[in-house]
């Protein structure tokens, strides 16, 4: 990862039972944004494995604001 440029969101749901965010996987996403300043990581409360199909209306609410934050438009 530390050899991706471009900027990246990371959307991680708090309820994830098969990546949880206090296991590996979990752990060294989390660290990411610490170590690059192109990672943003967002915890999505009461969310699974699926933030998409869980809560679009919340990932549309997250991803918007940041692709205009990033990219300008």
């Amino acid at each position: 990862m530390p050899s991706i440029s471009i900027p990246v969101l990371v959307l991680w749901g708090d309820k994830d039972p098969f990546t949880p965010l206090d296991g590996p996987v979990g752990k060294y996403f989390s660290s990411l944004p610490s170590k690059l300043s192109n990672v943003k990581l967002i915890v999505l409360d009461g969310v699974g494995h699926c933030p998409h199909d869980d809560r679009p209306e919340l990932i549309h609410e997250k991803l918007l604001p940041w692709l205009a934050e990033t990219f300008n438009f």
